[in-house]
């Protein structure tokens, strides 16, 4: 596939999406719950939360209605009001600067193209009391692949001073946060908070679902205080996958999260930070060393800090076309080896990315990013990726979306993807 064919479909795309006729219901349990069109909480389209569906995830999934000496919550009607489900498939074609090597899964290629993997999900959330919420997510990716969010969270408080409690296996920041932290527009999440940072062995990435609690307190509406404490990963680089008693990770050490989240209207940003440890397993050869079952070879510390920002505008007549916004991010990264370690490689990198995007009438955006990842500052070790992309959302229960990307990294290569989900 040529890059101008590519870019000629993404323009038929874009164009469909902005003269087709608008439908954008409520798609969810809690649209069908409150009786309220999805644009109340999301915007430019599902799953992306505008201000006020931020604040109504953050308060334990309750309007500020339900909120106050006197209220009590939305009564339970039906099954309907507490569960939804979620189908996602894709297609994706890619080409390569050059022949990529033979591995078990195929033959050597230059280029490649197909259906990718679809997964199944099923939530179960709301509010069961004035003060308890829960919130479960099953997701089957494969056959022989479960991924399970599920957790509590207590609220007490009103609308302008409360504080949240949430214990159980779940996102930590990314993807529940705001300003940077909220899922993506589009279809894939900035190289910051997705993928590994530095050389070193430790696996870590921002994105990853952890076992324990967090804490938040809101000042105000519009800010709060994050704390956090989870089990950290295990020696596959799992937060959720369980070893012996299903503890995840087995040594005793605990990992520490800790942001600061300021809301202005529909802008904002968060400061972020992350301590934790991780073990690597014993046994593993490292410069025909072999690691002895002891913390001096083994015990890895590890910290990343930094900010995200966004700033949402009107270029257009917000009534005929939609908001504008810049959004970007940075993140600093490091690991520290263990003081025996047999070498060492590059232990420190710095994430950054920023982007923009217009949105379009009937459920509809188009966007831009520029992701890039340096490690220790070093020019031969700097990965850039460049993704335009669109989204449109067809009736009330189906989006659609589409990205042209370009890496520029270890693998050069460009292509497109493609995704399908629909939401009820």
């Amino acid at each position: 596939m040529k890059v101008r064919h590519i870019l000629f479909h993404l323009a038929i795309f874009i164009i469909v999406g902005m003269v087709a006729p608008k439908n954008v219901l409520a798609i969810a349990n809690f649209a069908r719950k409150y009786g309220v069109d999805c644009a109340t909480c999301h915007d430019p389209a599902v799953p992306r939360l505008n201000a006020f569906g931020h604040q109504f995830r953050k308060m334990g999934y309750r309007m500020d209605t339900e909120i106050g000496k006197d209220t009590k919550p939305q009564e339970y009607k039906e099954i309907g009001d507490w569960i939804s489900t979620r189908f996602r498939i894709g297609y994706a074609h890619e080409r390569f600067s050059d022949e990529q090597a033979s591995t078990s899964a195929g033959n050597r290629f230059r280029s490649r193209n197909g259906f990718l993997r679809p997964d199944a999900t099923v939530f179960y959330a709301g509010t069961l009391t004035k003060n308890l919420s829960t919130f479960i997510e099953i997701e089957w990716a494969d056959e022989d692949e479960i991924e399970l969010q599920a957790f509590m969270e207590w609220f007490q408080g009103d609308i302008n001073n409360y504080y949240t409690l949430r214990l159980g296996q779940m996102h930590t920041l990314s993807r529940v946060g705001w300003a940077g932290f909220d899922r993506p527009t589009g279809i894939t999440t900035p190289d910051a908070l997705s993928q590994t940072l530095t050389g070193s062995p430790v696996p870590f990435k921002i994105g990853n679902d952890q076992r324990g609690l967090d804490f938040s307190y809101a000042f105000t509406p519009e800010n709060r205080l994050i704390l956090g404490v989870y089990n950290g990963m295990n020696q596959s680089g799992s937060g959720t996958s369980g070893n012996g008693q299903g503890f995840g990770d087995s040594d005793g050490s605990k990992d520490g999260l800790f942001a600061y989240e300021q809301m202005f209207g529909e802008s904002g940003f968060t400061l972020f930070g992350y301590y934790g440890t991780w073990q690597q397993a014993a046994g593993t050869v490292v410069n025909s060393v072999t690691l002895p079952d002891d913390g001096r070879y083994t015990e890895f510390n590890f910290y990343r800090v930094g900010a995200t920002g966004s700033w949402v505008f009107p270029i257009f007549d917000k009534k005929k076309v939609g908001d504008s916004e810049l959004q970007g991010g940075y993140i600093y990264a490091k690991d520290e080896y263990p003081v025996l370690y047999p070498t060492r490689s590059n232990n420190s990198a710095h994430a950054f990315w920023i982007g923009a995007e217009q949105r379009l009438p009937h459920g509809s955006a188009i966007f831009y990013r520029h992701d890039l990842v340096a490690r220790n500052d070093g020019a031969d070790n700097l990965r850039h990726r460049n993704t335009l992309g669109s989204v449109y959302t067809v009736q009330k229960y189906l989006r659609l979306s589409i990205e042209l990307f370009q890496y520029d990294q270890t693998a050069d290569s460009y292509g497109v993807n493609f995704q399908a989900m629909l939401n009820y």
